[in-house]
Parts: structure tokens; C-alpha cells; sequence
């Protein structure tokens, strides 16, 4: 198709979601799609078709079951443009098209820690919905270009009042005094996939899970951090500014135990 009726090429309108496949199985198939579903619906609904999410669904299993091994999956949903207009309307879920990009996945035996930035990012309106992943991302790109330095792996974003969102491509938690703590899903924090896992598990591993804002100095402060993500899953955060962070071996084991619980 031309780029110059692609409407995810002139206006960043898509709907995507990131997923891993190991030995030909996506992994968290089912909370992929549904989140991937709902984006959907929003952007491009309503349709006419009652069995327009199974329909969605079957186009979007071919597509997967064209591919086996470990791969990192891509799945985009976007529409051609309708006469030159910024908005238009679906009427049928067949309309949407539909790419997946597939990437070799090569897990690395060790993941070193990650050196974090914070900066303050840009809000989105209080209605934007907390499962929207839309594939616009120059402002996060020009973030970081301006903010990351040499030694940086990536991003966290806050707001203006410096309570922590989350980072370019995950979500944060914190430990302190063997509690959980991470921000609650909203506009400018993903519900990602793996941030529900961890909260699914997490009563085996931590006292409690507290879902509420951390400014940039309790997480300073904090015995551990970690972001997660569905390609990564867990992963340790090195520094953040700067500051590091040292982790006990107790928490390194017990960190160990909740990566292999993610993926088994």
C-alpha cells in the first residue's frame, strides 16, 4: 500500500501492541489481545458487525501462525486515508489493516541494570484511555535525544510536580521495606501487560502492593527498582540520575524467583 494512504504514515493513527514468541507461542496471547481490542474499538469503532472482535481475532491468529520459533511480534492496526480527511469512520472491521513485524528474538544470559533519566513529561488529557499504545512516538524520540546522556539506557518520565510515570518502554515499580509500589495505570501510565503479571504475583514475593505515585526522591530512596515490559519482562534499574542503587542478595534471589515465574 502507498504511504501516502496510510494514515499510521501521515498521522501516527495506529493501534499496536509488542510481543514475545518463544518455540512458536506467544507469550500472554490473550492479554495481548484484548488490550490490542479495546484500542481497537475506541480509535475505530463503533461496527456494524456483532462478531467484528472474533473476526479481529482470526485475522490476527493467522498472521501469528505464520510464524514459529522465538521472534518478537509487532502488531499494528491502522486504515487508509479517506479522501483526504483527518477523520473518518469505520464500517467494518474487515476495513482495518492489519501489519505484523517480526524481529529474531536472542535473550541474553545477563541483563546488566539499567541507568535511568528523569524528565519531566508531557501530559495527556484525563480522558485518554490507559490501554492505548498508538505509535506516535517523536516526542519521546526528541526527549530522548535532548536528555539522555552517553552513559544513559533510557527515560523516566514525571509529571511537573515530579511524580513518577513510567519510562519510554516500561512501567516502574519500586521496593521499600519489602513493599511493592508502582503508579496506577492512567493517561500517562500504560496498562501493560507485564505490569499486570507482576501485580499478579506479586503477593508471593513482596508483604504488599501498593498502587500510587512515587516522586523522584522515594525512588532515590527506594531497596530496588525494576521496570518491566513484555519483551524483557522484569528487568533491575541501575541508577537513576546518577544515584545508585545496591541490591542485596537476598533481593537479587528473590528477583531471580519472580523472572522465572513471568515465563514458565
Amino acid at each position: 500500500m502507498s504511504e501516502t494512504h496510510n494514515r499510521a504514515f501521515m498521522y501516527g493513527e495506529s493501534i499496536f501492541t509488542t510481543m514475545l514468541m518463544i518455540n512458536g507461542r506467544v507469550t500472554n496471547w490473550e492479554h495481548h489481545f484484548e488490550r490490542f481490542k479495546k484500542g481497537v474499538e475506541y480509535v475505530y469503532g463503533p461496527f456494524t458487525d456483532d462478531e467484528w472482535s472474533a473476526s479481529l481475532k482470526n485475522r490476527l491468529e493467522y498472521k501469528i501462525g505464520q510464524e514459529n520459533g522465538d521472534k518478537v511480534l509487532r502488531l499494528c492496526a491502522y486504515r487508509e486515508l479517506e479522501k483526504r480527511s483527518l477523520r473518518g469512520s469505520m464500517i467494518s472491521i474487515m476495513d482495518l489493516k492489519l501489519q505484523m513485524n517480526v524481529e529474531p528474538y536472542e535473550p541474553r544470559s545477563v541483563i546488566k541494570p539499567l541507568n535511568m533519566r528523569t524528565v519531566v513529561g508531557i501530559s495527556k488529557p484525563h480522558w485518554w484511555p490507559d490501554y492505548i499504545k498508538a505509535g506516535n512516538y517523536l516526542e519521546t524520540i526528541l526527549a530522548q535525544k535532548i536528555n539522555l546522556r552517553p552513559e544513559d539506557d533510557d527515560l523516566i518520565f514525571t509529571s511537573q510536580d515530579g511524580w513518577v510515570w513510567e519510562s519510554s518502554v516500561a512501567n516502574i515499580f519500586c521496593v521499600r521495606h519489602n513493599k511493592l509500589y508502582t503508579a496506577p495505570s492512567g493517561p500517562n501510565v500504560l496498562d501493560g501487560v507485564m505490569r499486570a503479571k507482576v501485580l499478579e504475583l506479586a503477593g508471593d514475593f513482596f508483604e504488599d502492593t501498593i498502587e500510587t505515585f512515587s516522586t523522584v526522591e522515594q525512588l532515590k530512596k527506594a531497596d530496588a527498582i525494576f521496570g518491566t515490559n513484555s519483551i524483557k519482562g522484569p528487568f533491575l534499574i541501575g541508577s537513576v540520575d546518577d544515584h545508585k542503587i545496591t541490591y542485596t542478595n537476598d533481593f537479587l534471589e528473590k528477583f531471580e524467583r519472580l523472572q522465572a515465574r513471568i515465563f514458565s
